[in-house]
C-alpha cells in the first residue's frame, strides 16, 4: 500500500504500525486489520466503515464486482473476511506471520493458492470447507486469481486463543488441533471436507444479510462460531489412528480403498458387493467401516461428491442444465434435478442464477458450431 494511500485510509484504534522489515517486504501480519481493510484502495475498490471495527470494499473500479467485508472482533485475535467479488486482475498478497495462525475457509467457489515457505502449496479451487495451519516465522504467499468469482468466508485465528475463544477445553478438541495448538502441527491443511446444504446454507445467508452496523457483526460471530461448531464436529467423526490401534488400521485401509474407486467412479458408482469382494471384505463390513471412518455412508458420499461438482459445473456456466446432469452420472434432468434440490435446498436453475460468476452472462448458451 503507498504512503499516500494510507493516508487516505480511516483512523483505524489500536493499530499497530508493520515492521520496518515487513515494510520493506511488503508483507505484514494476516491479523493487521488496517492492511486488510484498506490494502487495495489505492487503485482498485472504493470502502465504507459500516460498524466501528467493519470495513466494506466495493470492487468496482478498474473492472471488479462486488463486495468483501473485512472485521476486526473486539479482542483483535481473528479477523474475518466474507467475499462475494470478482477481482479486476490476479493479486499477490504476503504475509509475516510472527506466531502460528489457524485458517478456516468455508468456500461456495474460490481460486485462491496458499504458499507457506517450506511447504507444499495449499490449492482452494472448489466448493469445501477447510481448516489449515500457518506457523509462525514463515513467509506466506496469497495468490488470487482475478475475473473469476470468490464467494465464501475465510477466518484467520490466533492459534495460542483459539480454544479460549470459544471456551473448549484442550481435550475438547480433535488430536490434530490439539498438535497444532501446542505448535507441533506441520504447515498445510488440517482438514477438508466438502459442503453439504447445511454449511452452503449458512455461507449464502452470511453473505446475503440484510442487517447492517454492529448488527452484522454480531451475526457475523455468530455465523463464524456454528462453522466452527460443524468443523470440529466433522473431524471429531473423522477418526485418526493413534498408537496401537491396529485393529482400527485393517477398518481404515478397508475404507480408504473403498473411497479411492469411489472418487474414480462416483458419477456411475459400482455395486457394493462386488467392490468389497475386490478390496477383499464382505459388503456389511464395508459399510460399516466406512461410515466410521468418514462419517457418512458410501451412498451419500457418492451423491455428495457428485452434487459437489455439479455445483462447480452450474458456477462455470459453459454447460446446460442437462449436459452438467449428464457429466455427473443422470440419465434424466428430472432426475438430477430432484436429487440437486433436495440436496442443496434451490433448483439447479436458482443456482447458477443466484451464484453464477459476476462475469459470465446468465442467458442461454449459444449452440456450438
Amino acid at each position: 500500500m503507498s504512503k499516500r494511500s494510507r493516508q487516505s485510509s480511516p483512523n483505524i484504534e489500536g493499530k499497530r504500525k508493520p515492521s520496518r522489515a515487513r515494510q520493506n517486504s511488503g508483507a505484514w501480519s494476516a491479523l493487521d486489520f488496517e492492511q486488510e481493510a484498506f490494502r487495495a484502495t489505492a487503485d482498485q475498490t472504493e470502502f465504507k466503515r459500516f460498524s466501528r471495527n467493519g470495513v466494506r470494499q466495493f470492487l468496482a473500479r478498474a473492472g471488479g464486482h462486488g463486495t468483501a467485508d473485512v472485521v476486526r472482533f473486539a479482542d483483535n485475535d481473528v479477523i474475518l473476511t466474507v467475499v462475494n467479488c470478482v477481482l479486476p486482475a490476479s493479486a499477490s498478497w504476503r504475509y509475516d506471520n510472527d506466531e502460528p495462525l489457524i485458517v478456516l475457509r468455508a468456500s461456495l467457489c474460490c481460486d485462491v493458492t496458499f504458499q507457506v515457505e517450506g511447504a507444499a502449496p495449499m490449492i482452494f479451487n472448489r466448493p469445501e470447507v477447510t481448516l489449515a495451519c500457518v506457523p509462525g516465522g514463515r513467509m506466506q504467499v496469497v495468490d488470487i486469481l482475478g475475473g473469476v468469482r470468490q464467494q465464501g468466508i475465510i477466518a484467520v485465528f490466533r492459534a495460542s486463543t483459539f480454544a479460549a475463544r470459544y471456551d473448549l477445553r484442550f481435550e475438547d478438541l480433535p488430536t490434530v488441533m490439539q498438535e497444532v495448538l501446542a505448535g507441533s502441527g506441520a504447515a498445510g491443511r488440517i482438514a477438508s471436507f466438502p459442503l453439504n446444504h447445511r454449511i452452503a446454507g449458512l455461507i449464502a445467508d452470511t453473505i446475503d444479510s440484510p442487517l447492517e452496523s454492529e448488527l452484522r457483526v454480531v451475526q457475523y460471530a455468530g455465523r463464524l462460531a456454528e462453522l466452527v461448531a460443524y468443523t470440529l464436529d466433522a473431524m471429531h467423526r473423522t477418526p485418526s489412528l493413534r498408537g496401537s490401534a491396529l485393529n482400527r488400521r485393517r477398518d481404515v485401509e478397508l475404507a480408504n480403498s473403498a473411497i479411492e474407486r469411489l472418487e474414480r467412479d462416483y458419477r456411475k458408482p459400482p455395486c457394493f458387493v462386488k467392490l468389497a469382494r475386490d478390496i477383499g471384505t464382505n459388503q456389511n463390513k464395508l459399510k460399516a467401516v466406512f461410515k466410521d471412518v468418514f462419517g457418512v455412508t458410501m451412498t451419500d458420499y457418492c451423491l455428495e461428491r457428485r452434487m459437489r461438482e455439479a455445483q462447480q459445473l452450474l458456477l462455470e456456466a459453459t454447460l446446460t442444465i442437462a449436459q452438467v446432469a449428464e457429466r455427473v452420472g443422470y440419465k434424466h434432468q428430472s432426475s438430477f434435478a430432484a436429487a440437486f434440490s433436495s440436496h442443496v435446498g434451490m433448483s439447479p436453475r436458482d443456482y447458477r442464477q443466484h451464484r453464477a460468476p459476476f462475469s459470465l452472462p446468465l442467458g442461454p448458451i449459444p449452440a456450438r458450431m
